[in-house]
Parts: C-alpha cells; sequence; structure tokens
C-alpha cells in the first residue's frame, strides 16, 4: 500500500529532496506547477532549488538551471561540496548548468529571445524541471516597470505551455513579501518564502508555505537549517490528546516521597521538579533514574545546564554508576545547550531516542534553561508537545524547573503554565526555622490521586535525598521565614513529666531522653513510679494516656495518606540512640 501511495505521488508530484518538506507539501511540488522561491540573500534558495533538481535525476526528469546570478565555475565549486550533488548528472547533461550573460550579453539582451531560447532548451533536453535563478535579476536588466512586468507574464505563458515544473527565485528585502514587482505572485502556482529572522541576539531560518493552488497546506514557520546534506526542515511535531493512562505505580527513588504520593508515581505520569539553586532538584531527578536503571528500565537523562562527564560524577558521588549503565546500553544521556540546536531538533532528537531506545524513564533537566533560549510561546509549545509525545509513549518523566525566589514559594510557577502542563509537581524550597535555613518539601499537585499535604524537612546526603519528619507547629514556612506557633512533641512530653511528677519531672525526662526514649520505655518508667508509690494508679494511667496522645498526635495521619505513620520511637526526634 505504501509503495502504491509513493508512486501515485511522484505521477502528481515532484518531489522536493527535503523530505519533512515533502510531507507538508501533498508529495513535494504539484507536477507543471510555477513555484516562486522567495528570500533574502543568504537564505538557501540557490541550495533549495538545486537540492530539488538533484532530486529529479534521481527519477530521470532531466533538469535545466539557468543563472543570472553567479557564475558557472563558482556553482559548481559551491554544490560539490554537498551531499546531493551528482557529478554523473552534470556531465551526463541529465541536469544542464547555463549561465545566461554567456550567451547573452547585457547589451544584447532582449525579453522576447530569453523567452525563444528557454522554450527551446527545455524542448531539446526534455527538462521536466527548470530553475530561473533570478527572475528579479532578469527584471533588473530591464528598463521599464512595464516592460518587467510584460515580461513576466509572457513568461508565464510560456512556462505553462511547457508542462514542465518550474521554480523562480526572487531575491527580497524585509520589507517585500514575496516579489520585488508584485506581479510575480500571479503567474505562480505556490509561493514558498525562505526568511532570516533575528530573535535574542541569534540569526534563525525559517521557512513558510504562502500558497498552492488546489491544495490544502498549514502556513506556518518551520525552522530549517543549511547543512552539507543540503535543507533539513524541522516541521512542528503534532501530539493527539489520545495517550492511555494505567494505575500502576513505580517508585520515585525516594520511599518517603512514594508514601506521600499514595505508593509511587503512576506510570508514564509527569512531574515537575520546581525548586530554586541548590534545593536538589536534579539530585531528585538523579535518585529517580537511578531507580530505574536498577530495575533494568531503559533511561534518558537530557541535560540542559550541565554536561554529561559532571552529571557522571555527581551520580557517582550518590552511589550510582551512570556511565557503567551507559556502557551496557540502558541509560542515554544527551547533553546540549538549549540555543544549539532549534527546539524542533530537540525535540526530534529526544523522540528518535526515546523510541529507539524503548525508554522507560526520562529526566528533563532544565525547563528553566530552555525557556531562557526561546520565546514564550516557542518554549510554552515545545513544552507541551514533549509532554504528550512522552505520556504518549509511556514514559515517565521528571521535569526540572528553576523558582524565582530563593527563599520561599515556587513564583513565577503558575505564569510559565507548567503547573497545569505535568501531573504532579513536587517543590523544593529553604525556609529559616530558628534562624537556620532548612531545606523543605511538599507535594503540591498528584493528578489522579490524594496525597500528603504535609510539609516535610530533607537533608542532601552523599546518599541522595533523605526526607524527615513533618514540620509542625510552624506557620510562615512556605514564605521562608518560619514562626513558631505551638510546642514541640519533646516540649510537650516534659510538660507532662513536670505535671504528673512535680520539680522532679524535668531531669527524669533528660535522663529517660538521654536512654532512648520511646512509648515503651515511658511506660516502663511510669511502671516504676507506680510501685514506688511516687503515683496513684488512676494518675498513672492519665500519665500513660498523655503520653500516647503526643505520640500518636504528633506523627497522625496525613490528610490523604492511605495508612497512619505511628513512629514510636524518639530516637530520630531527638538524634541521640540508646546508651
Amino acid at each position: 500500500m505504501q509503495n502504491q501511495q509513493y508512486l501515485q505521488n511522484l505521477l502528481i508530484n515532484s518531489p522536493t529532496g527535503v523530505a519533512e518538506l515533502d510531507i507538508l507539501l501533498g508529495g513535494g511540488i504539484p507536477k507543471g506547477a510555477v513555484v516562486l522561491l522567495s528570500g533574502s540573500s543568504g537564505s538557501g534558495k540557490t541550495i533549495f532549488s538545486f537540492q530539488w533538481l538533484f532530486e529529479g535525476t534521481k527519477s530521470n526528469e532531466n533538469g535545466i538551471y539557468i543563472t543570472f546570478t553567479e557564475p558557472l565555475f563558482k556553482s559548481l565549486k559551491n554544490l560539490e561540496t554537498m551531499g546531493f550533488y551528482d557529478r554523473n548528472a552534470i556531465e551526463q547533461e541529465r541536469l544542464k548548468i547555463i549561465d545566461v550573460r554567456e550567451v547573452y550579453g547585457k547589451k544584447d539582451f532582449e525579453p522576447q529571445k530569453l523567452l525563444s531560447y528557454i522554450e527551446e532548451q527545455v524542448k531539446q533536453t526534455n527538462a521536466k524541471r527548470l530553475c530561473i535563478d533570478s527572475i528579479t535579476a532578469i527584471a533588473y536588466s530591464l528598463d521599464e516597470k512595464a516592460k518587467i512586468r510584460s515580461f513576466i507574464f509572457d513568461l508565464g505563458k510560456i512556462l505553462a505551455t511547457l508542462g514542465c515544473t518550474t521554480i523562480l527565485t526572487s531575491e527580497v528585502t524585509e520589507h517585500q513579501r514575496v516579489s520585488v514587482y508584485g506581479v510575480e505572485e500571479f503567474i505562480s502556482d505556490a509561493i514558498l518564502n525562505l526568511d532570516q529572522i533575528r530573535i535574542r541576539d541569534e540569526l534563525q531560518r525559517v521557512l513558510q508555505i504562502i500558497k498552492i493552488r488546489g491544495r490544502e497546506f498549514k502556513s506556518e514557520d518551520l525552522d530549517y537549517r543549511i547543512t552539507s546534506q543540503g535543507i533539513i526542515i524541522f516541521p512542528k511535531p503534532r501530539v493527539a490528546l489520545d495517550y492511555s493512562s494505567t494505575n500502576e505505580r513505580i517508585s520515585s527513588g525516594n520511599a518517603l516521597l512514594d508514601k506521600m504520593v499514595m505508593g509511587g508515581l503512576f506510570r508514564g505520569s509527569s512531574s515537575l521538579i520546581v525548586g530554586s539553586s541548590g534545593t536538589g532538584k536534579s539530585l531528585l531527578s538523579m535518585q529517580f533514574v537511578a531507580e530505574g536503571l536498577k530495575k533494568g528500565e531503559a533511561c534518558l537523562y537530557a541535560g540542559f545546564e550541565e554536561s554529561r562527564e559532571q552529571i557522571i560524577r555527581n551520580a557517582q558521588n550518590t552511589g550510582c554508576d551512570f556511565e557503567d549503565y551507559e556502557k551496557k546500553g540502558l541509560l542515554s544521556m544527551r547533553c546540549v545547550y538549549p540555543g544549539e540546536k532549534f527546539l524542533e531538533e530537540h525535540l526530534v532528537d529526544i523522540k528518535n531516542i526515546v523510541e529507539n531506545k524503548k525508554i522507560k524513564r526520562v529526566v528533563v533537566d532544565s525547563l528553566s534553561a530552555i525557556s531562557s533560549s526561546f520565546e514564550n510561546e516557542k518554549f510554552r509549545r515545545f513544552s507541551k508537545t514533549l509532554n504528550g509525545y512522552l505520556k504518549k509513549q509511556e514514559a515517565t518523566t521528571f521535569f526540572t524547573a528553576a523558582a524565582e525566589s530563593f527563599i520561599g514559594g515556587a513564583a513565577g510557577l503558575t505564569e510559565t503554565h507548567l503547573s497545569t502542563m505535568t501531573d504532579n509537581i513536587i517543590v523544593l524550597r529553604y525556609t529559616e526555622v530558628d534562624g537556620t535555613l532548612k531545606h523543605i518539601l511538599n507535594v503540591v499537585k498528584v493528578r489522579g490521586s490524594a496525597h500528603s499535604k504535609g510539609l516535610r524537612e530533607y537533608n542532601i546526603t552523599s546518599k541522595g535525598i533523605i526526607i524527615g519528619q513533618s514540620l509542625s507547629g510552624y506557620e510562615g514556612v512556605l514564605t521562608g521565614t518560619t514562626r513558631k506557633v505551638s510546642e514541640t512533641n519533646e516540649e510537650k512530653l516534659e510538660a507532662e513529666f513536670k505535671k504528673h511528677i512535680g520539680p522532679i519531672g524535668s531531669s527524669a525526662f533528660h535522663e529517660l531522653k538521654e536512654k532512648g526514649m520511646d512509648e515503651e520505655n515511658i511506660f516502663s518508667y511510669i511502671e516504676e513510679l507506680l510501685e514506688e508509690g511516687i503515683l496513684k494508679k488512676e494518675n498513672a494511667e492519665l500519665f500513660k494516656r498523655a503520653i500516647s496522645t503526643i505520640l500518636g498526635g504528633g506523627t497522625a495521619q496525613e490528610e490523604g495518606e492511605e495508612e497512619k505513620i505511628k513512629p514510636r520511637s524518639f530516637a530520630g526526634l531527638f538524634k541521640v540512640g540508646k546508651k
């Protein structure tokens, strides 16, 4: 079926040699059409024309290139460096290059003679493809505007009778849309425009399909690059909103984070890791990748800020040998500055890796680096497309993004539109607690699942990010400056000791704390006081009930969690082991 479609396209189309453009054109330039190829100097019009002409020789379509701009030897010299160049096609005259200035001098130039000469050459060589480079240069040889317009209309009539497909190049400036004289487009069946625009001090090449008679097409800017293989364009990928979803959960690489999101992340979901510099976004992402590698899942780490070597070193410091996994083919690393390629190129590269390696986990570090290199609209389209594509491939993804503020909330998160794009949002932040700068983690969003709403302190260690206990008894944490609003568990326990034992309660509390305080030890101590007659039975029961309330209440079930967390040991709370 595909071969039949290809043969059918050949019958009605003239392939350009630029594969992606042919798809957008519906198979190529319509056969017999006159195409106006406009663009500024250096935009690649001549290269495009020759790429199209040489493509025709592959299917036995003879071609003619008529130049009014460059000497023949110069054209050939430039062509020999291109990958599409075929010396045999030139020597066998399947592609004939004619410098009109060698045939007609400027003084003897007559429009009708030139038209007759073009017609004669097309018939003699049985040419199916013709390029006149450029229509602007020919017009410059004529003195009057009326003669120029008459010549262009007469050329259109001749080309219509010849039946060959023709490209007319046109030199335009930034103030001229597609033609110099305003009539070239009227004899053209199709118009392609090659442009060069400056974006943030970078010159970018853009191709636009402006007109094709009898066909539907999308008039959008297409980034292109001139390479040794000719012109390559990067059309904007489109992902339909039809990706699947699953209830399967996978580990994030951090056991407590998994518990905070009710047992792990949904496979195929995307997570946005937001935080200011130094909060551990990349480290959490490395743990996510390391977890997948240990389970034999193919992973991709797409870095836009750090080099491959630096990422490998940082991962090594946490105990994961990324380089070894890379050699085994389980880890793919793609590290490149965002501005070195078009956004569409980045998408194509990532797409090829994901599909060829059957990637299951992806890290994109970071979206902030990409957004600073491109216009907001292009960045949003890129992020949306990449996220949709990876979800369609059922690849679980971590995107990192920098917060605008160093301390406190992730300002700017909503404004970037990233918050609505991803399924999960995990915020890492700094906050001040009792004069000390601490790391705080909270899960802001989990699409399709309940999750912990609590704020948790975490530490960056040689083993990665270690998440600790909930930060309770404080307010203003999200602003960056906390205020104590309630007693800590330790303070509450000491108060109960004073209440039930009296003045010696404080010293008794600290002695017990040094031995390693947990519920069992405290209850044993209360029993000793009961046996010694220091406490009455009803007071001992009240004491025990208060201790249970404090230990259970301080770490009670957080909103949305599946099970109640009841750590009864205070070794972690006081950071003191048993003697």
